[in-house]
């Protein structure tokens, strides 16, 4: 029902290209084409290079999350394109972002979860993005998509050094219950230091996942 009413609402009010103004879609082929560069694949934590995205070994264990596939970097018009749909309501980036996700060859027994957004940005939104962006993702992939997650204090990571991102985001989450040992793919839109999305496969680990691998849009 929902994306019933999005595809209405884009029917009324048609989705216009970020990079260029054409009526359409919220980038145009032309402006992907020309703004689109995939992100070489890097250990999430320090950005050493590596073929495969996984976590490096000097790294290992400071984090639970086996390694990421995080797109794009976070400038251009990709920063636009995520500021639209998380303070403009255009849900339509969303889906958007979904299809262009890397369908990368998950464990056939894989569950895709998200890092859900704290109360008050969900409010203000009215949804949101990264559970939205894991729902279509999961569909388009042909997996299943299950809300693991749940925060157990509401603390803003925007504007925190480093440091204290790793430090403020420990204990901010629990998972709601027990994980059948099977892998976890965890969605989210933008990774900084990779704090939160640490502490989300931390939980997990805890909670019976068997791995986790994170996703997302852009790294700043």
């Amino acid at each position: 029902m929902q994306v019933i009413i999005e595809k209405f609402i884009e029917f009324i009010a048609p989705d216009v290209c970020i990079g260029c103004g054409l009526e359409g879609s919220c980038l145009c082929s032309e402006c992907s084409v020309a703004s689109l560069v995939m992100k070489k694949p890097t250990c999430v934590l320090c950005n050493a290079l590596n073929n495969s995205g996984v976590v490096c070994s000097g790294c290992r264990r400071k984090t639970k999350l086996a390694g990421s596939t995080i797109a794009y970097r976070y400038d251009g018009v990709i920063k636009q394109l995520i500021y639209a749909m998380k303070y403009e309501g255009r849900r339509s980036v969303i889906r958007y972002f979904s299809a262009l996700l890397p369908s990368s060859a998950w464990p056939p027994a894989a569950i895709i979860c998200f890092v859900p957004s704290d109360g008050a940005s969900r409010r203000q939104r009215g949804y949101d993005q990264a559970e939205l962006l894991a729902k279509h993702y999961a569909k388009l992939n042909g997996m299943e998509c299950m809300g693991l997650l749940m925060r157990s204090k509401h603390s803003r990571q925007v504007g925190r050094s480093r440091r204290d991102r790793f430090t403020n985001v420990t204990n901010n989450f629990l998972v709601k219950g027990p994980i059948a040992n099977v892998p976890v793919i965890l969605v989210d839109d933008v990774v900084t230091t990779g704090a939160t999305i640490s502490e989300c496969a931390r939980v997990l680990k805890n909670g019976g996942a068997k791995s986790v691998w994170a996703i997302a849009i852009a790294k700043k």
